[in-house]
């Protein structure tokens, strides 16, 4: 036991709080962070809690509260939380990876518990986790009193923009900036390639960048069938490395002697083209340089990662680079580097002036980095059971999440082969798993069909996750799997997957094909351990299936060879309300689990689903997303 624990032991639970009186302090160490997780008693009573986790709408700020008023024996009302202010509050890591409730939440009970001077709660005794608890920021959020970072303003605030090229990769070569100097309080910023005007307001500065006549030399691009053969041709074997989250290479057994040895053999090949990441709210930053240290408020995932960023890019230490980060308006993944507040940063220390940027909605689309596009082979074999033997899965520039099966196969091989683009890439929500189910679950779907087997069944057959199998028969039961037959443009179609240690299972009917598909129905099953927050946990899944729901049906950028050509939203289809389908979602609340996480992993579902069901229907295969273009 630790010196800190062994002195906390000494006093009941309301003597400490007692000693600590208003004010006080209490430092720990973070389970597998370098960074204290802190909690504080205030003056008024409330205890003061800090996190360097966001809020992005995925309920981490109630689920925090949570745990820490589960321990404190306290309600959530009288805790009060500190997220993502640099200058206050423990690196806790990016909010990505839905990684607050299996590691976050744990390290904050664990503080909490040692805070009152008592053992952790059993699950089975919980009176705050395990209950639905609505979300605590619910009706700020409703009634347009909470802040997000494009309602931020401070005083002396001045305003920029940037002069962008058309082209989607440029290098500046000279600009003519008379007319927009020639407005009243407007300067124009050059700093390498990056050229931008400061003016007293937005839309001067909008007006002003216009105005601006830029020369830039554009770097051409390839199409997209060119990049496919790319990934192929100029990508990089993958090696096995340990102690890693995403292993790039997955090997068991002898999978060549395997396939050569398989009763029967099927290959197949599957594309995912880049998708943006659409979040409700443009990225937005006010920069601010204050006696040497820079002060950035703003709307990111990860402010620890930013402060970093920012301070090798001005050459001064981290701890001169403040990120106070307040709600996002939605991230994805999208929001984790500083592009933004970087560009905020160089325009305010040219102007000596506290500086707002805002990137606007086409910004958004061809200026931020994408979903990556993915190439997937797929070469298996079956022995004489019709059961998988061998199995060898290359992704080519995806990536490594999700790449390993569930199924029981006794020799397999599972690649990431990187590789070049030219596109600016980067994470996004479930990062590369769903391409790897989308593929995976197709395949797997092949077989079955292949075979003449049912889909649920040759499943089942090669499964041996109980709890997998459990939330694939009660999915199966609630939907009625088999009771009717598909065909004559009426498709059911399911997938299931093992991601983060979730299980998962979705059942899906359609009706029509290509543009006129249409979905009808869906029930989605989640085992994720134990059930934290119920409510919020459907919420979860619910919110990743529909967004699933645009990736497979609609959503992909298009590119010439120098421009991206999708900057709009009336360009790029996103699911609406009129496509959401009669949507049940159960969950499998397992209290003696520990949590596994819950924002990213319910993504990976639709996609393969909807092109099982679609095959069903019609008769096609679908290797490429999305289905309807």
């Amino acid at each position: 036991m630790a010196e800190t624990d062994l002195l906390l032991a000494e006093y009941k639970r309301r003597d400490f709080l007692r000693i600590l009186g208003s004010g006080s302090l209490l430092t720990l160490p973070m389970q597998g962070a370098e960074s204290p997780v802190r909690l504080r008693m205030a003056a008024d009573g409330m205890v003061d809690a800090f996190t360097g986790k966001i809020e992005m709408g995925q309920g981490a700020r109630t689920l925090l509260v949570q745990a820490i008023a589960e321990e404190l024996r306290l309600p959530v009302e009288r805790i009060r939380l500190t997220m993502a202010d640099t200058d206050v509050v423990p690196d806790d890591g990016g909010t990505w990876a839905s990684l607050t409730s299996p590691e976050t939440v744990p390290a904050v009970r664990k503080d909490a518990a040692a805070f009152a001077g008592h053992p952790l709660t059993e699950p089975k005794d919980w009176k705050v986790l395990g209950q639905s608890v609505p979300p605590l920021h619910g009706r700020a959020a409703v009634t347009g009193s909470l802040q997000y970072c494009g309602d931020l303003r401070i005083d002396n605030l001045r305003h920029g923009c940037i002069v962008r090229p058309d082209a989607y990769r440029a290098r500046l070569e000279s600009f003519d900036d008379s007319a927009a100097r020639a407005l009243p309080g407007v300067q124009v910023v050059r700093d390498g390639d990056l050229l931008g005007v400061v003016a007293p307001d937005r839309q001067t500065a909008i007006e002003a960048a216009r105005l601006v006549q830029a020369k830039w030399k554009a770097e051409p691009l390839p199409s997209l069938d060119a990049m496919r053969e790319t990934f192929r041709t100029k990508s990089i074997a993958p090696v096995e490395v340990k102690d890693t989250r995403y292993p790039p290479l997955i090997r068991q057994g002898d999978t060549e002697a395997a396939l050569s040895k398989s009763d029967r053999r099927l290959h197949s090949t599957y594309w995912l083209p880049p998708i943006a990441h659409v979040a409700l709210e443009p990225r937005a930053a006010i920069a601010e340089w204050r006696d040497g240290t820079l002060i950035v408020r703003c709307g990111k995932q990860a402010p620890f990662l930013v402060r970093a960023e920012l301070a090798k890019a001005f050459g001064v230490p981290e701890s001169k680079v403040r990120i106070i980060v307040t709600m996002p308006g939605g991230g994805f993944g999208g929001k984790q580097r500083g592009e933004c507040e970087l560009e905020a940063a160089r325009l305010a220390k040219a102007a000596q002036a506290p500086l707002r940027l805002a990137w606007t909605r086409e910004e958004e689309f061809w200026v931020a980095y994408s979903r990556p596009a993915a190439l997937v082979d797929v070469e298996s074999g079956v022995n004489a059971a019709g059961r998988l033997s061998a199995w060898r899965f290359r992704n080519y520039n995806a990536g490594a999440p999700g790449i390993k099966p569930p199924y029981v196969i006794a020799d397999m091989s599972n690649e990431f082969w990187r590789s070049e683009s030219p596109l600016r890439q980067g994470s996004y929500r479930a990062l590369a798993a769903t391409a790897n189910n989308f593929a995976r679950e197709s395949h797997v779907d092949e077989w079955a069909h292949e075979l003449k087997q049912d889909p649920l069944e040759f499943r089942l057959a090669n499964l041996d996750d109980p709890r997998l199998k459990e939330a694939l028969e009660k999915g199966a039961a609630l939907f009625g799997w088999g009771r009717r037959k598909p065909g004559n443009g009426r498709g059911f179609g399911l997938a299931c997957n093992l991601e983060k240690l979730a299980r998962l299972a979705i059942f899906v009917e359609t009706e029509g094909a290509a543009k006129q598909l249409r979905v009808v129905r869906m029930v989605a099953v989640g085992d994720f351990g134990a059930a934290l927050n119920p409510d919020n946990l459907k919420n979860q899944m619910q919110g990743a299936i529909i967004q699933g729901l645009g990736g497979a049906l609609w959503e992909q950028l298009l590119f010439d060879n120098s421009r991206q050509l999708t900057r709009r939203l009336s360009q790029y289809r996103v699911p609406r309300f009129q496509d959401v389908p009669d949507l049940r979602v159960e969950i499998i609340d397992r209290r003696e689990i520990p949590a596994a996480g819950a924002g990213e992993s319910s993504i990976t579902l639709p996609a393969p689903a909807l092109a099982n069901a679609l095959f069903a229907a019609t008769g096609v295969r679908p290797h490429a997303l999305p289905l309807t273009i």
